[in-house]
């Protein structure tokens, strides 16, 4: 997505055009939405700001196997995070390594 916009401002500048890049509701293009959630993608969701919760909502709905992906290690994450005995988590371990 990132190397295609690129092609499009290589090509609209030969021609001396105004380069046709999609914009979404939040004012990033593609490029921008995949640079920018980046940072979204290492925290948790309660950790997100308004203007990530926005940029995730298109991300996952553009890409929805990252939202899957996001939602495993996000799940990976919880089950390690908490303070449980080491019987429940390694039972919550493998429910998680089902999904």
């Amino acid at each position: 997505a990132i190397e295609q916009e690129n092609n499009l401002l290589v090509e609209a500048k030969q021609k001396k055009q105004n380069p046709q890049i999609d914009i979404f509701l939040n004012g990033d293009t593609r490029k921008q939405l995949l640079a920018r959630s980046r940072y979204l993608l290492y925290k948790t969701r309660e950790k997100w700001t308004s203007s990530q919760k926005q940029r995730a909502k298109i991300l996952f709905s553009e890409y929805p196997d990252l939202e899957k992906a996001y939602n495993l290690s996000d799940g990976l994450r919880k089950i390690y995070n908490q303070n449980i005995e080491k019987s429940v988590a390694m039972l919550k371990l493998a429910h998680w390594f089902k999904e």
